[in-house]
């Protein structure tokens, strides 16, 4: 049981790394990728796989970014939500009228986040 856990937790991690390469070499903002389409791309290459020379999952490799990157997802709207709940059942505030229009964020994650790496 815990293998079969392991398992889905590498394979889930291998598509993800998959989409970040395939949006990486296009230019393309990974959230625009479909998980479902690139389960199923990577599914598909490894059965229509002829053997694991190096050429053949090279071939594999371009065959399945090229199908990812054919219908690529709408892009996706800034949202913000409050960190508030209907009925007091947990630690977090009771929703208000207030909460019906919380401020929309006026940057991309992209814009608004700096990751500082050390020197």
């Amino acid at each position: 049981m815990r293998q079969e856990a392991y398992g889905v937790l590498c394979v889930h991690h291998a598509i993800r790394t998959l989409m970040h390469a395939a949006g990486d070499d296009a230019g393309v903002d990974p959230d625009r990728i479909s998980f479902t389409r690139s389960l199923r791309a990577a599914r598909r290459s490894v059965r229509t796989q002829q053997g694991t020379a190096p050429q053949a999952l090279a071939a594999a490799l371009v065959a399945a970014i090229r199908e990812i990157l054919a219908c690529l997802l709408p892009p996706r709207r800034l949202r913000a939500a409050a960190r508030v709940v209907k009925r007091k059942m947990s630690e977090f505030g009771v929703k208000r009228a207030v909460h019906r229009a919380w401020p929309c964020p006026t940057l991309s994650p992209a814009d608004a986040v700096r990751v500082l790496a050390p020197p």
